[in-house]
């Protein structure tokens, strides 16, 4: 990726963003010109990486940008090895944490020598860790510093032809483009966000319901008597179903074991009311996946069926939540339905 004149920002900015860090630094020589290394830094991966756009702040002199780890468990004697957490009084050992970023500048020494200065710069702790670690006391260990300096060194970037650069520049540009096209498209139709007095008493604990339950468990949070629609293959013939304004939801317990309760949204509204942040017509595939990564959540595509029994593409993402199986679906690229079940589906 190499930075054009008329992308670069002021050097201004890269001073800016140098004094925003926090705990300690790294500094190192190598012995290659600043635009090879700004070119290459952006090829650098480990295994809590994950492939997407860098922003940077560059000038003939200075350059500046980060590496981002994804995912960084603790739990007992299984420590990551790229932070050391700063635990609050009474916290437990077992946390994680979100994204964790550290700040990688560059400063021209001379034509063929550049500083390099790596410091940690923010951790982000998921929801269920965030009040658990002191974030402004945890440290880095050391570990990615060594690795980008031990990449730097050593790294030759691939040489691009002259196909596979135009190729690079036209999808950087279809990239902007389609950003400008959504935001605008969101601006021309806002969706309405509304909250679900239902769903918020359904969750009023913030967290799902835990299963083995009964269709009484639900009613009595509901506070409506569900009908009960005939099922050949649910015990005692039946299952429960609440038809509401802004959902439909069931509650089954089949024959060969499986229990689960399902809540499906039709509407073109946001709707909030979910526990975790979970936002019907809202939440994301790739957001969802990321909230839950400490669950080990996965995401891909199946098949799912239509009101009209036709079949199109369904995202999914699915975890094990203590002794819950959760799936999401996401029937428009937002989540429409919430599944929560004891057994894998």
């Amino acid at each position: 990726m190499k930075i054009k004149p008329n992308h670069k920002l002021s050097i201004l900015v890269f001073i800016l963003s140098f004094s925003l860090y926090f705990g300690q630094k790294v500094e190192f020589n190598v012995p290659k010109d600043i635009e090879t290394l700004q070119n290459s830094i952006f090829d650098f991966k480990n295994d809590f990486t994950q492939d997407e756009a860098k922003a940077a702040a560059a000038s003939d002199t200075n350059f500046s940008t980060t590496v981002d780890l994804y995912n960084l468990k603790y739990e007992g004697d299984q420590k990551n090895p790229y932070l050391t957490l700063a635990l609050k009084n009474g916290a437990k050992s077992k946390q994680f944490i979100q994204q964790a970023v550290w700040n990688v500048n560059m400063k021209k020494v001379s034509a063929k020598s550049t500083k390099v200065t790596v410091f940690l710069e923010k951790v982000i702790p998921d929801s269920w860790s965030k009040k658990e670690v002191d974030t402004k006391l945890t440290k880095s260990t050391g570990k990615v510093e060594k690795e980008i300096k031990e990449f730097l060194l050593n790294y030759k970037r691939p040489e691009l032809s002259n196909d596979d650069s135009s190729e690079t520049d036209s999808v950087a540009a279809t990239t902007y483009t389609t950003a400008v096209t959504t935001t605008d498209m969101i601006a021309e139709n806002p969706k309405q966000e509304k909250k679900s007095k239902k769903l918020q008493s359904l969750f009023g604990k913030k967290q799902f319901i835990a299963l083995p339950a009964t269709s009484d468990t639900f009613t009595k949070l509901l506070q409506v008597q569900p009908t009960q629609p005939e099922c050949k293959d649910c015990k005692g013939g039946k299952y429960s179903n609440w038809d509401f304004d802004d959902f439909n939801m069931i509650y089954a317990n089949m024959s060969t074991g499986l229990e689960y309760y399902a809540i499906q949204y039709y509407g073109q509204d946001m709707v909030s009311g979910l526990p975790y942040g979970l936002v019907f017509n809202d939440s994301s595939p790739s957001e969802s996946k990321q909230k839950f990564a400490r669950y080990n959540a996965q995401l891909y595509q199946t098949v799912g069926e239509t009101e009209e029994n036709s079949e199109k593409a369904l995202t999914v993402v699915t975890f094990k939540m203590n002794s819950s199986f959760v799936r999401l679906e996401f029937g428009n690229e937002y989540l429409t339905r919430v599944v929560i079940s004891n057994k894998e589906f």
